[in-house]
C-alpha cells in the first residue's frame, strides 16, 4: 500500500491515459450536432477550441480526481501502516570460519538518524583497522563491558584458536575482577584452557617487576614515572631527579652483589642508612675476597687441622695450596702460628665490570649521598617509601611480587616450593599465552594500580621488542597481540617529554601487530588522571571511537568535535508590521494605524553544525553508541550503531531485543 500510494502521480497519470483514450472513444466530440456545425462554419477557430477542450478535459479531470483520491489514501491509509517490512540482518561471520582477525562492531542502521532501516548491515573494522587501536567511552551502566568488550575480546581470542601460530596473544588489565574470569571460560570454550595465564595473590606464579634485562636506571626510571602518575609531578624537578638517582644506585648495588633484586629489598636499603651501609660493606669483602687468595705451604696442612675448614686447592707443581681470602682464614692462620702469602687474581671480564659498578656505588654513597643534609636526605626517602612501603605490610603481596632468588633456580626450587616464577612476557607472548592480572582494586587501589602499570610497561617493552624480530621469524609476523585494559583510567600512563608513556606505545605498536583495545568511563576521568594536556596525545593514538551514553557534559562535547561537523543550509524566518497615519488608542493607550501592512520573508543561509549534538551523547540508550570508524586506510563517517551484548543472540536485531525488554 505505501509503496503503490508513493507512486501516486505515475498512477494518476495512468489512469488519466486510460480514462481519457476510452472517453473519447466511447463519447466522442459531437461534431455532428446543428449548431457546433453553424460554429464550425462562422468560426472555425472556436470550434477548434470546444474540440481540443473537450478531449483535454477528458484527460485531466481523471487525473485530478485520481491525485486527490489517492491523497486521500495515503494521508488516511498509508500513514497509518505500521507494520513496515524490514529485512532481517546478514548472516553473523562465524567465528570458526573467520581467516583473519576482524571485529564486528554491531548493527548499522541509518547513519545520523536513529531508527530502524528496511536493510540493516554490520558494521565492521578490518584486520588493518585493528592494528591502529580502539577506544570504547561509556558511563556506568551504558553497555561498554557487556556489549563492547566481551563480545569483541571473544571473538578476537576465537580467530584461528586451534592454529599455534596464528591464535592471539594478550594482556588483560581490569579493577573489577569478573573480567578475568570472563576471558578465562571464552578461552575454555575454544579450546584454549591452557592458554590463560593468571597473576594473582593465588595463583601459583610469581612476577618480579624488576627482574629482567633492563639496567638499573631504566628501572629507576619506570618505577619514578610511575610515581609521578600516580602522585603527580611536583613543581621542583629536584625531588623526582634525586629519588630516581637513590633508587638507581640501590638497584645497581643488589644487582652487582646478587645479580637480582626485588621492590622489598629496595624499601628496606632505601629507609634504612645503616643497613645500606652494612650491604656496601659486605660488597667490599666479597670483591676484596675473589680479588684475592691466600697461599700457604702444602705441608702445613700436615702439622695442624686449623685450615679444615675451608676449601683449599693445590698448586700446579704441588707445593703450596690456597683458598679465597677471608678475615676468619687470616685470623685462624694467625692463631696457629702459619705463615701465609696474599696474591691478586685475574678478575674476569664480567667480573670486572661487575666490580667497576660497585666502585661506582661506593662513589654515590660516600660523596653524594651521605654529603646531603640528614633532613634533605629523609625528605627524599619519604617521597619513595610512600610508594615502596606498598610491598611491604602485606605478607601475599610480598611473597607474590617479591620472590627470593631461589624462585628462579631450578635446584634450589624443587617442585616450585617458592613459587612458579612466570615467564619472561616476549616468550610468553610467542606462545600464544594470555596474560590475565587478576587484583581487584577494591583490596588496595594503589597497590592494584602500580602493579598493572608495571606488568603494562613489561608488556609493552615485550611488544616492541618483536619488531626487529618479526622480518626473520615468519611465525612471530603471523601471531597478533591483544592489549585489553578495562577501566583503562585506572592504568593510563603517559609520558609527555619523557621517552616512555602510553601514547607511544600506541603509535608504535600497529608494526608489532598489536591491537590495543582499552575503555573508560569518561573522557573527564582520562583528562583528571594524566597531567596536563597529554590525554588528548593518548587519545589520538586509538583511532576507532565507540562513544556510549555520555554523562558528563565535557566528554559529550568533546565527542561531538571529534565526530566533525557539517554545512547545512539553514532556513531564517522574517516578519514585519508597518502602518500608516499612526496614532495613540485613548480607550487602550496603545499605538494604532488606519493601514497596516504585515510582511513575512524567507531567508536561506550555510551554517556549520554537529553530526551529532552533544545532548544525543547523552541520550543514547543502553547499548546504542555513535561509532567514529577507522578500517586502516581511511577514517569512515560517524554513524549509530547498536551493540550486540555477550548474552543475547547476535542474529537478532537489537530493535526485536529491545522491544522484549531484554536489554
Amino acid at each position: 500500500m505505501r509503496m503503490l500510494v508513493e507512486l501516486r502521480v505515475m498512477l494518476s497519470l495512468a489512469l488519466s491515459a486510460i480514462a481519457g483514450g476510452l472517453g473519447l472513444h466511447v463519447y466522442p466530440f459531437p461534431s455532428d450536432n446543428p449548431i457546433l456545425g453553424l460554429v464550425q462554419l462562422e468560426r472555425p477557430l472556436v470550434y477548434a477550441g470546444f474540440l481540443y477542450t473537450y478531449a483535454t478535459l477528458w484527460f485531466t479531470t481523471p487525473f485530478f480526481l485520481a491525485s486527490i483520491a489517492l491523497s486521500l489514501v495515503y494521508i488516511f491509509a498509508a500513514r497509518r501502516d505500521g507494520n513496515p517490512t524490514y529485512l532481517p540482518l546478514p548472516s553473523y561471520p562465524a567465528l570458526a570460519t573467520r581467516r583473519a582477525p576482524f571485529l564486528v562492531l554491531g548493527e548499522q542502521h541509518h547513519r545520523t538518524a536513529p531508527g530502524r532501516a528496511s536493510g540493516p548491515s554490520w558494521l565492521i573494522i578490518p584486520e588493518r583497522g585493528l592494528y591502529t587501536g580502539m577506544l570504547i567511552v561509556g558511563a556506568i551502566g551504558s553497555g561498554k563491558t557487556s556489549a563492547c568488550m566481551y563480545p569483541y575480546v571473544e571473538q578476537l581470542l576465537a580467530c584461528k584458536a586451534s592454529d599455534p601460530v596464528r591464535k592471539a596473544a594478550g594482556l588483560v588489565l581490569e579493577v573489577k575482577g569478573d573480567f578475568c574470569r570472563q576471558v578465562r571460560d571464552i578461552l575454555a570454550r575454544h579450546g584454549r584452557a591452557d592458554d590463560y595465564v593468571e597473576v594473582s595473590l593465588d595463583s601459583p606464579y610469581r612476577y618480579n617487576p624488576l627482574h629482567n634485562e633492563l639496567d638499573a636506571y631504566a628501572l629507576a626510571y619506570g618505577i619514578a614515572t610511575l610515581m609521578t602518575n600516580l602522585f603527580g609531578r611536583g613543581k621542583e624537578p629536584f625531588w623526582q631527579q634525586a629519588s630516581t638517582n637513590l633508587v638507581k644506585f640501590v638497584i645497581l648495588l643488589h644487582q652487582t652483589l646478587d645479580e637480582y633484586v626485588t621492590l622489598l629489598q629496595v624499601y628496606e636499603h632505601v629507609i634504612n642508612a645503616d643497613k645500606l651501609r652494612a650491604r656496601i660493606a659486605d660488597g667490599e669483602r666479597r670483591f676484596n675476597a675473589n680479588n684475592r687468595r691466600i697461599v700457604v705451604d702444602k705441608r702445613e696442612h700436615l702439622f695442624t687441622g686449623a685450615m679444615s675448614g675451608w676449601t683449599w686447592h693445590d698448586s700446579d707443581d704441588g707445593a703450596t695450596t690456597s683458598t679465597d681470602w677471608s678475615g676468619d682464614v687470616e685470623d685462624a692462620l694467625r692463631s696457629a702460628g702459619i705463615p701465609w702469602q696474599v696474591e691478586r687474581v685475574a678478575a674476569t671480564p664480567r667480573w670486572a665490570e661487575r666490580e667497576a659498578q660497585f666502585e661506582a656505588v661506593k662513589r654515590w654513597f660516600e660523596d653524594d649521598w651521605m654529603r646531603i643534609e640528614p633532613k634533605l636526605r629523609t625528605s627524599i626517602v619519604e617521597g619513595i617509601s610512600v610508594f615502596l612501603s606498598l610491598f611491604d605490610d602485606n605478607p601475599r603481596v610480598k611473597h607474590t611480587f617479591c620472590p627470593p632468588k631461589e624462585t628462579y633456580d631450578p635446584a634450589r626450587n624443587p617442585n616450585g616450593i617458592h613459587g612458579t616464577p612466570l615467564p619472561p612476557l616476549a616468550d610468553l607472548i610467542e606462545q600464544g599465552k594470555v596474560v590475565a592480572l587478576n587484583f581487584p582494586i577494591a583490596m588496595n587501589p594503589g597497590l592494584a594500580r602500580a602493579l598493572g602499570t608495571m606488568l603494562k610497561q613489561d608488556f609493552q617493552r615485550a611488544v616492541l621488542s618483536r619488531v626487529h624480530r618479526m622480518e626473520a621469524d615468519e611465525a612471530r609476523s603471523r601471531r597478533p597481540v591483544l592489549f585489553v585494559c578495562d577501566e583503562y583510567q585506572a592504568f593510563a600512563t603517559t609520558g609527555e617529554n619523557e621517552p616512555s608513556g602510553d601514547e607511544k606505545f600506541f603509535s608504535l605498536a600497529r608494526q608489532a601487530r598489536c591491537i590495543p583495545m582499552v575503555a573508560t568511563q569518561s573522557i573527564s576521568s582520562l583528562r583528571s588522571t594524566l597531567s596536563g594536556e597529554s590525554w588528548r596525545t593518548l587519545l589520538q593514538g586509538l583511532r576507532t571511537k565507540i562513544f556510549l551514553t555520555l554523562s558528563d557534559d565535557f566528554s559529550a562535547q568533546m565527542a561531538a568535535e571529534l565526530c566533525g561537523k557539517v554545512e547545512r543550509l539553514k532556513p531564517g524566518y522574517t516578519i514585519t508590521e508597518a502602518g500608516q497615519d499612526a496614532r495613540v488608542s485613548m480607550l487602550t493607550g496603545r499605538p494604532a494605524a488606519h493601514k497596516t501592512t504585515v510582511s513575512a520573508s524567507k531567508t536561506y543561509s550555510l551554517r556549520y553544525e554537529y553530526v551529532f549534538q552533544p545532548k544525543v551523547f547523552a541520550e543514547l540508550q543502553n547499548a546504542q553508541a555513535i561509532v567514529l570508524p577507522y578500517d586502516g586506510l581511511n577514517p569512515l563517517p560517524p554513524t549509530y550503531c547498536y551493540l550486540k551484548p555477550h548474552y543475547l543472540d547476535v542474529q537478532t536485531s537489537y530493535f526485536d531485543h529491545a522491544a522484549r525488554g531484554v536489554l
